[in-house]
């Protein structure tokens, strides 16, 4: 069966990485930003992760995994180099959990998929295990055309987008402003302060300084 595509709020939510190595890393690097509590489980880690554990981003256990290491977590990864371990902490988890297993993707809950992000912006790319060598190129590809510069543009859509729904601004009007600044023009900071300053005098706000970065 098809997989879909999700986004995943883990702000203050429990997440348990199995494992000290490349793959753990990984995992962490793409959750770590999210807000969520991480804790790892390992005997060992490697370099990045405990550089990332003694910076307070992340808590480590010394120790070998237990059923009970990952009762109170929303996500688990099981991301070791055995697996029978892996499978181990996949059948330990509480049905309501989502599960991440590194070697056994049929029985994994949840996927990771090449992941592109620019501030707000982020595109996910998957070829449902088919070849991940073609993920990472199209990720490639995709960083050139989707550069730093969308970091700030896609801030100012936001922006642009909470001042309308502020106003008194009626529901079609809205939606065809919104449109006309999807455009490569507003990627240019000073378009977009004049496109702020213009939405703000049509909402009845003058000062629009507080909006640009």
């Amino acid at each position: 069966m098809g997989r879909i595509p999700l986004m995943l709020e883990l702000n203050e939510k429990q997440v348990v990485i199995v494992g000290g190595g490349t793959i753990a890393e990984r995992r962490i690097n793409t959750i770590i930003d999210s807000g969520a509590y991480i804790t790892v489980i390992s005997p060992m880690i490697n370099k990045a992760i405990r550089t990332a554990w003694e910076a307070g981003f992340l808590t480590w256990k010394q120790k070998t995994f237990e059923a009970t290491d990952i009762q109170q977590a929303v996500l688990v990864v099981a991301a070791t180099d055995d697996q029978l371990v892996n499978q181990f902490v996949s059948m330990s988890a509480p049905a309501e959990c989502l599960v991440n297993n590194a070697s056994d993707a049929k029985a994994s809950h949840v996927h990771f998929p090449a992941y592109l992000k620019q501030g707000r912006l982020s595109i996910s790319i998957s070829t449902n295990e088919a070849s991940p060598a073609l993920s990472s190129k199209i990720k490639k590809e995709l960083e050139r055309i989707y550069n730093k510069d969308y970091e700030g543009y896609v801030d100012f859509l936001y922006q642009s987008r909470q001042l309308l729904k502020q106003s008194t601004v009626d529901k079609q009007q809205q939606k065809k402003l919104l449109q006309s600044l999807v455009s490569k023009e507003f990627l240019c900071k000073d378009k977009q302060l004049q496109a702020l300053q213009s939405l703000r005098a049509i909402t009845g706000r003058i000062d629009a300084s507080e909006w640009i970065k």
